[in-house]
């Protein structure tokens, strides 16, 4: 994904570390959902698996803070927000990769799925469902990626001088949604239900918006020293054996903590995380999540869910999705930008 700047012909860039950072969450991903299968028990690491929640917060703060940069960016160069353009990008961005994964996951296991849990995969509304499939399970987190891409460009485009507010607002009711879960009976549904996991996509929100503040505290946070906040905030998660404190207080610590930490390793990148194998490791992120679900099962005896062959077979077909699938589809995105803006006032539309 790149941003542009707001020079002549509009050239894009990368944004330092951010590629890195996909690669970490996805690391983390895996890794706790790699544990508990068959040849990969690791049993003295018990927080394995909110590790790989922590990975799709991350992916979630990034989004956040990514697509409202562009947003701003696009604000700031036009005096306004295309929402069509904004919409038609992320289809070709998203779409694709993901409605072929569902049709290979339907087509090899359509005796175990109903039509409900289908219909409700292919309309993106599975973080809704309290116990889907596994199969399909973890499309929850684009569910809720694509309920925000379709609600917030649009508040913004509307009431833009007031966006500071709705994630301010949308920050503060995470917590209490979350407790109104927990209180009703159904936490499942704080890890999951777009009101109690949107606020980790405001902070990423609030991240860009303020960014004329930040570069006031740059030297702070160039600092070495200031790498004690990603170090305290990955120690957070930690704190789930506290339930009530961590899903209520304690995860909008970890968006801060996130979002601060992205701030930290963009104005001030780390070779780590912007070298050649990490970046492509974040560059074909999106596929390994979406096929990580098959291979990545510990309640399968199969032999694609065995460890080393479960792990192997996931990196093959991400990378046979992003080569086949994704990576064409960004090329005709490009096309239909070229001659989009050539159809307009000559401006170049940024990519996401």
């Amino acid at each position: 994904m790149a941003i542009g700047s707001a020079s002549s012909g509009f050239r894009m860039r990368r944004i330092p570390s951010l590629d890195g950072l996909r690669a970490l969450s996805i690391v983390l991903v895996l890794y706790g959902h790699l544990r508990g299968t068959r040849n990969f028990s690791v049993h003295s690491l018990t927080v394995a698996g909110d590790y790989a929640n922590v990975g799709v917060r991350i992916f979630f703060v990034i989004s956040g803070f990514l697509i409202t940069t562009l947003l701003l960016n696009e604000n700031t160069r036009t005096g306004k927000i295309n929402l069509r353009a904004f919409y038609v990008r992320r289809a070709f961005r998203i779409l694709p990769a993901a409605y072929v994964y569902m049709l290979c996951a339907v087509a090899f296991n359509w005796r175990q799925l109903s039509g409900a849990d289908i219909a409700i995969a292919f309309s993106y509304v599975t973080n809704w469902s309290l116990h889907p499939p596994w199969i399909l399970g973890h499309l929850w987190s684009l569910s809720v990626e694509e309920q925000f891409y379709l609600l917030w460009p649009g508040l913004l485009a509307l009431w833009f001088r007031r966006g500071r507010r709705f994630v301010l607002f949308a920050i503060a009711c995470g917590p209490v949604v979350r407790a109104a879960l927990w209180l009703l009976k159904i936490p499942d549904a704080a890890d999951s239900y777009f009101p109690a996991v949107a606020d980790a996509l405001a902070t990423g929100a609030l991240l860009a918006m303020l960014q004329p503040e930040l570069r006031r505290l740059d030297r702070v946070i160039r600092s070495s020293w200031f790498l004690a906040v990603p170090a305290l905030t990955l120690l957070l998660p930690l704190l789930d054996q506290h339930y009530r404190f961590y899903q209520t207080i304690g995860l909008t610590m970890l968006h801060v903590g996130i979002a601060l930490s992205i701030q930290h390793v963009v104005v001030r990148p780390y070779s780590i995380l912007n070298g050649r194998f990490v970046v492509w490791l974040g560059v074909i992120s999106y596929s390994l999540y979406l096929w990580q679900q098959p291979f990545l099962d510990r309640h399968s005896a199969a032999i694609w869910s065995t460890f080393p062959i479960n792990i192997i077979l996931v990196f093959v077909c991400a990378v046979v999705s992003h080569h086949a699938v994704e990576r064409p589809f960004l090329q005709a995105r490009e096309q239909w930008r070229f001659f989009e803006s050539r159809s307009r006032d000559g401006t170049v539309l940024p990519a996401d």
